[in-house]
């Protein structure tokens, strides 16, 4: 049947936002030459208009031809139907980006209340790529969804996205731009951008199942032990052979940096109060320049390695309760937290003492 151009509007449910006036023009001079290849899909409506299913581009070629009407293909279908089969055919046809897509189903879902599950299997798509679409509409900042349009990122990209801030999303996007990462690079990249705590723990006040359970708890990937002396006298479950053999148990793992230590010497006078606080942090910081401490390989170390916790001996990094000294881990996280890279993946924002 044929239709008046004037008697079909495009509805809610229209899927497509951009018009490609480029294609409209060459779709145009293509039906001039062949005619209408494939009439149009439409549904009627109550007050006596049609609406359209498919064939956008070929209705806006004809109406650039000046043409007063154009075969369509009339469906009797619900409302709900014809939501889902214009979706349907524009997927088919590739004609949506994915943002299109996702603005679509959204509005889909909204309007008759389905579940992912059930959209996606009205649409023949899995429910992940259902939740993806989603995603770059729920979840991503326009600074995103406009690098996708550019086709800047991909759309696996801004999925990945999704899962940030929209804050750490626009700052990210810039650097898998800048580096021109593809996904694969991103997603190790991400990891490192998101490793933005450092943890501390002390073992004072705790048994070893306790300690190891305080570590799983806070999904710790490594345990760094930074005593002088790997050994315990009033705690010998804590001597560093029997840490090394105990978390071989377990997913953490466990090393021993000597190095970054505090000597028996120092450490006991300011303990016991016969040096002040600022001279043995001062000490601290004149050891770790005499064993020529890189600040940026330490920090490059920690973000390659997961999740990290400095441990040592007392129970707080500062002081607390019935302890009053500082531990000497309180002044190597602040060096951490103090050193700031070039490089947005390569610093630590925040400090978590467990």
């Amino acid at each position: 049947m044929n239709i008046k151009l004037d008697k079909i509007k495009h509805p809610w449910y229209d899927p497509r936002e951009d018009v490609d006036d480029k294609y409209i023009e060459e779709l145009a001079e293509s039906i001039k030459k062949d005619g209408l290849l494939n009439p149009i899909i439409v549904k009627s409506t109550e007050d006596g208009m049609y609406e359209i299913i498919a064939g956008g581009h070929r209705l806006r070629a004809v109406k650039k031809l000046e043409w007063t009407e154009i075969e369509a293909k009339l469906m009797d279908i619900e409302e709900s139907e014809a939501s889902i089969l214009a979706i349907k055919t524009n997927i088919l046809q590739k004609n949506l980006t994915d943002i299109e897509e996702g603005k679509a189903i959204k509005r889909i879902i909204e309007k008759f209340s389905y579940t992912q599950s059930e959209i996606a299997d009205k649409l023949g798509k899995s429910p992940s790529w259902v939740s993806n679409r989603l995603a770059l509409i729920l979840n991503v900042s326009q600074s995103v969804q406009n690098a996708l349009k550019e086709e800047k990122i991909s759309t696996s990209h801004a999925v990945l996205l999704s899962k940030l801030s929209k804050r750490d999303q626009d700052n990210f996007l810039k650097y898998i731009i800048s580096k021109k990462l593809n996904i694969n690079d991103a997603r190790d990249a991400l990891k490192k951008y998101e490793n933005k705590t450092i943890y501390t723990i002390g073992y004072q006040g705790k048994d070893l199942d306790t300690f190891i359970e305080i570590l799983k708890d806070n999904k710790i990937d490594l345990l760094i032990d930074i005593r002088e002396s790997g050994k315990s006298t009033r705690k010998p479950v804590f001597n560093s052979e029997i840490l090394k053999r105990e978390f071989s148990k377990t997913n953490i793992e466990y090393i021993h940096k000597q190095k970054l230590g505090v000597i028996y010497e120092s450490r006991v006078p300011y303990i016991k109060g016969y040096i002040s606080h600022d001279c043995f942090k001062g000490w601290y910081e004149w050891h770790l320049d005499d064993i020529d401490f890189n600040i940026e390989e330490f920090v490059n170390f920690l973000k390659n390695n997961g999740t990290c916790c400095l441990m040592c001996m007392e129970e707080f990094s500062k002081p607390k309760k019935q302890q009053k000294y500082y531990c000497h881990r309180d002044f190597l996280v602040e060096k951490i937290l103090n050193f700031k890279s070039e490089d947005p993946l390569y610093s630590f924002d925040e400090r978590i003492d467990l």
